[in-house]
């Protein structure tokens, strides 16, 4: 087995070893443990952040099945929502719907607003979706969730500020300077 994949084996286990620590266990210096990782970070195939636990962060998760009218369209979608930092996963799928997307929202109310009002399903160029409540992740439990900290322009185009349902039924996007955290939550301070 390569020295690589022994260390990426260990850092699944606990990303937080030290260097140290993954050495001794593979017999090589605490420099060449370093050099391997600094090389996977930069060549993009390891990217080491926090993953957050949903469902310990009361968070409830949806996943939508979007049907795009064309590739232009799907194309166009997955750009759009791309920065958005309530979509934890976008991805493209071949079959009947051509994207899919794991999105999370800190209570009902504001599930109900981000796939009715502000959300991928309502977008122009959708022919259909399905959006499936998660009840559970089997696996895995930690998802990297975006804890947004600068406020700034909303990739979406929409103005959380001017919405309907704002804020009586939602509390804003979190990248919305009307961003309206849960207290307690971990997006509050």
């Amino acid at each position: 087995m390569s020295t690589r994949r022994k260390i990426l084996e260990a850092l699944q286990r606990d990303g937080r070893a030290p260097l140290s620590k993954i050495a001794s266990d593979l017999g090589v210096s605490h420099t060449a443990v370093r050099k391997h990782i600094d090389k996977m970070i930069s060549s993009g195939l390891v990217k080491i952040e926090a993953l957050i636990n949903p469902k310990k962060a009361d968070l409830k998760l949806v996943l939508l099945l979007i049907e795009a009218e064309n590739y232009e369209s799907a194309k166009k979608l997955i750009r759009r929502f791309r920065s958005c930092p309530r979509v934890v996963m976008l991805m493209s799928l071949l079959g009947g719907y051509n994207i899919a997307a794991l999105v999370f929202a800190e209570d009902m109310s504001v599930l109900n607003s981000i796939t009715s009002v502000c959300a991928l399903r309502t977008s122009e160029g959708i022919r259909r979706s399905e959006i499936f409540l998660v009840s559970d992740l089997a696996k895995p439990k930690h998802l990297p969730v975006r804890i947004v900290g600068t406020k700034g322009e909303l990739s979406c185009g929409f103005d959380c500020c001017k919405c309907p349902k704002y804020p009586d039924e939602c509390i804003g996007c979190p990248l919305s300077k009307c961003y309206r955290p849960p207290r307690g939550s971990i997006f509050s301070d």
